[in-house]
């Protein structure tokens, strides 16, 4: 057998990984923050124990819209994910109403997707032509165990469908899908494109400049309160308090500094 990596498929078969095409990716399309009908965190418990392993078995990288820590519009991310993305996994659970925003948006471009639910609200009419699998909201192990599967097998399955399965409504009533164009921006939009551009990735910048000095302001309290607790004689209390003030204030000065010659490069570059 060939030292080479290999990739099993769904009929046991293995394929030389130097054949197989980049890896799939699915989108989460999920509600994201706490409901009152649930427990505090349950959505990221679904999220980790239910839909990301399932994926994994079906062979698909998922993907959240909270998943990127960058500085910039999330929306971008979800819209870019619902429209490339090659699978969509879609939990009804809750009626959340920015699920079913994003899960049109999905239909709308007829992109293949799988509907999940715990059943515990009923689903809505535009959509109980289609199938889905229903899961256990308790997260029971054993019970997680048998949904893993039976939602791989669904992502598998809708994977392998041809063009002509019914997937969306669009597919039901025979219209053209929606389609965006790649469109070729002019010079004024491309420097304004570039501009902001360069202001995310500033911000950045100085998010990260932000939590280090946090970090380190929380680390010069904690040695000077520990310092002053063995300390009896009150000058030299003030003194280190002093000392701890020039400190930090010179520490102000070279993050501004930091940010100034950044900026300025930057600049300069451009």
């Amino acid at each position: 057998m060939s030292t080479s990596q290999k990739k099993i498929t769904r009929n046991n078969d293995e394929v030389p990984q130097e054949a197989v095409e980049k890896e799939k990716t699915c989108f989460a399309i999920m509600p994201i923050a706490d409901h009152p009908d649930y427990d505090n965190g349950h959505f990221g418990r679904v999220y980790n124990h239910l839909i990301k392993p399932a994926c994994e078995k079906a062979g698909f990288k998922v993907v959240r819209a909270d998943d990127a820590k960058a500085s910039h519009m999330i929306m971008f991310d979800i819209l870019k994910n619902i429209v490339e993305c090659d699978m969509a996994i879609c939990d009804l659970s809750s009626k959340n109403a920015n699920v079913f925003y994003e899960l049109g948006l999905r239909q709308a471009f007829n992109k293949k997707t799988i509907l999940i639910t715990d059943g515990r609200t009923n689903t809505p009419f535009d959509i109980t032509g289609f199938r889905y699998v229903k899961y256990d909201h308790t997260l029971r192990v054993d019970s997680v165990m048998n949904d893993i599967d039976e939602i791989a097998a669904m992502l598998m399955e809708t994977d392998e469908a041809t063009e002509d399965d019914v997937n969306s409504i669009v597919k039901l009533l025979k219209i053209q899908p929606a389609n965006v164009e790649h469109l070729q921006l002019n010079e004024k939009d491309s420097l304004i494109f570039e501009m902001i551009k360069r202001l995310d990735e500033k911000m950045s910048r100085i998010e990260s400049l932000q939590k280090n000095k946090k970090l380190d302001n929380q680390l010069m309290n904690s040695w000077t309160r520990k310092i002053l607790s063995q300390s009896e004689n009150k000058n030299c209390s003030n003194s280190l308090l002093q000392a701890v003030d020039d400190y930090l204030e010179e520490k102000s000065k070279d993050t501004i500094n930091i940010i100034y010659t950044h900026t300025k490069k930057d600049d300069d570059n451009s």
